[in-house]
């Protein structure tokens, strides 16, 4: 049974991580990952795209972009933990493919 992601909403939960957790730099996104054992088998995933990114249209874009990612990566992670993607301005050109290798390597699943 594969685990069941569920999306972060509460910035309270977003501050948790960032104050607790492992921040991981990466080319194309960085990540904040916090092993939390009361989440009960779920993997807890947030997106965040600030104005640096662009206008609207660019920022849901690279949302888009990391959802994704978290459908075919993060489901492959460790379960109990929480993941929060941060796009960088670089996701917005650069191909799928390359993306999900980096994510790959950043979250260590193969």
């Amino acid at each position: 049974m594969a685990p069941q992601l569920f999306t972060i909403k509460k910035r309270a939960t977003f501050v948790h991580i960032r104050d607790k957790g492992v921040f991981i730099r990466s080319k194309n996104i960085n990540v904040q990952k916090l092993l939390n054992q009361e989440l009960d088998g779920k993997i807890g995933v947030g997106y965040t795209a600030t104005k640096r990114i662009g206008n609207a249209v660019k920022r849901n874009k690279a949302k888009r972009i990391m959802r994704e990612l978290a459908k075919k990566i993060l489901i492959k992670g460790k379960t109990n933990s929480y993941y929060v993607l941060i796009a960088k301005l670089s996701i917005l050109d650069t191909k799928f493919k390359t993306l999900l290798e980096e994510m790959e390597s950043i979250i260590h699943v193969k």
